[in-house]
């Protein structure tokens, strides 16, 4: 959800709580008509049907699309097309003849990876908010934007949702629904085309749950979905100050590592089945959860290998990172392109419900701490701070002390005071004006064992703090 310019989020902020709906529902409407137009529902029946295939014939699809894809990405991109590497592998549909491609290329030869053949297309642009401080914009087809939600429609269907039919779904993501200095309810909002309901990430606190809880029983939705930091808090109070039994068919926990004390404290709150969903802005993987607890790798979706340090595909019950190959965005077409995320495959070759497509045992992607305002407020996943900084090579977000947040930046030569002023605007919207935040401009930041690092680290004791919330 996005809200424009800084003048128009400040009437939206400043609006009574009506106005504010309908302004999300106007929002809402027009993102209905652009996500779930004919190229949604030629992908859903065809995904309907495909869940119920046997791994070869996913696998002869995914060779079919695979083959076409390539054969245009490499004819029609720039990036490709004018490298010797690439050249001399084109017509061959063995993804081990490519090269890896890495994030840092991808941001350094973005506008050369916009496809020829995308421009003749409808598109739109995106952009991740990256998961270490790296942003990237870039174009996706409006049919691959369509794919994308008739993969997410499927996935709800597993727990007899829809996002379509107007079903009560409410979601805790990240949307910046209030002011970050409101110390009142709500801290909320409502799509009326939809029947979405909207909950603040950046107001979850002790003592504004008891709030949070009564618009949760409340609206009464058959679908809760949202960062697990953020739905793992809501849990907490519900499971402290609820007094109504839900109707959930499921939770849906998204972008963030969801961690077996999250998912055990959710469950027992909601008494229903947490679903796990895997995927990224570039459209370029898909792993999600079915009703039987089991992870699947969807081929159907993208070109998908799990590789270890020698570069090999991994074993069942071997870890290793994805290198992805998104066949379904003509627009910007990536091969074999490094996400930065680990898997670990599972043993299991066939499923318990009986669906296609590889088993994965488990998805490690970023574990973060909270950061904790003056005022009480805990908030998670801050990484959309940093979403419009393309000259931000990586940065990471330190709390030492309740009163004051460290932004800690890899800069590129040309960042500017410009850029500064943009983060400290975005950490402005979700932390407040109640806590000091100091930039800190460094060479490199430091990695952990696994050669990554974490997002956001913080030195408060963040069990106390959540037990006191869990009472």
């Amino acid at each position: 959800m996005s809200y424009g310019n800084r003048f128009f989020r400040g009437f939206y902020y400043g609006a009574p709580s009506p106005v504010k709906s309908l302004i999300t529902s106007v929002y809402g409407f027009a993102q209905r008509r652009q996500r779930y137009g004919d190229d949604f529902c030629r992908h859903l029946a065809f995904l309907s049907g495909a869940q119920n295939w046997d791994n070869e014939s996913l696998q002869r699809f995914q060779q079919v699309r695979l083959q076409d894809f390539l054969k245009s990405a490499i004819a029609e991109t720039p990036f490709y097309s004018s490298r010797k590497e690439y050249q001399a592998v084109a017509g061959t549909d063995d993804l081990s003849q490519f090269p890896l491609l890495s994030k840092q290329a991808v941001r350094d030869h973005r506008d050369e990876l916009i496809s020829r053949a995308g421009e003749r297309q409808p598109r739109r642009m995106v952009h991740t908010s990256g998961t270490t401080g790296k942003s990237l914009t870039f174009p996706v087809s409006s049919e691959c934007f369509q794919r994308e939600y008739a993969f997410r429609e499927l996935h709800y269907s597993w727990a007899k949702a829809s996002l379509v039919g107007l079903d009560p779904f409410a979601f805790i993501a990240g949307h910046p629904v209030a002011h970050p200095d409101r110390t009142r309810p709500p801290f909320w909002t409502f799509d009326m085309t939809s029947n979405h309901l909207f909950f603040s990430s950046y107001h979850l606190s002790e003592k504004t749950m008891p709030a949070y809880v009564r618009q949760l029983e409340s609206f009464n939705p058959i679908i809760l979905a949202g960062y697990p930091s953020s739905v793992y808090l809501l849990a907490l109070a519900f499971r402290k100050y609820g007094k109504e039994k839900l109707r959930l068919k499921g939770v849906y926990t998204f972008s963030e590592t969801l961690m077996d004390f999250q998912r055990a404290a959710i469950r027992e709150a909601f008494d229903c089945r947490v679903f796990n969903w895997y995927g990224n802005t570039e459209m370029c993987a898909n792993i999600v959860e079915c009703e039987k607890g089991e992870l699947h790798l969807k081929i159907e979706h993208s070109a998908v290998e799990v590789l270890n340090d020698r570069n090999e595909p991994c074993r069942p019950g071997e870890t290793g990172r994805l290198v992805c190959t998104g066949f379904g965005n003509p627009a910007f077409p990536l091969i074999r392109y490094e996400v930065g995320d680990v898997v670990t495959l599972s043993k299991q070759t066939a499923s318990q419900c009986g669906r296609g497509g590889v088993l994965v045992d488990e998805v490690l992607g970023r574990v973060e701490d909270y950061v904790i305002t003056p005022d009480g407020r805990i908030v998670g996943r801050l990484d959309h701070l940093f979403k419009d900084s393309r000259r931000v090579v990586e940065a990471q977000v330190v709390q030492n002390a309740v009163e004051e947040v460290v932004l800690r930046i890899v800069r590129e030569p040309t960042y500017t005071r410009e850029d500064e002023q943009t983060i400290l605007r975005e950490a402005r919207l979700r932390l407040g004006d109640g806590v000091r935040i100091r930039f800190e401009y460094v060479d490199s930041i430091p990695r952990g064992n696994t050669g990554k690092f974490r997002f956001v680290v913080s030195k408060l004791d963040q069990k106390k703090i959540l037990k006191g919330l869990a009472g």
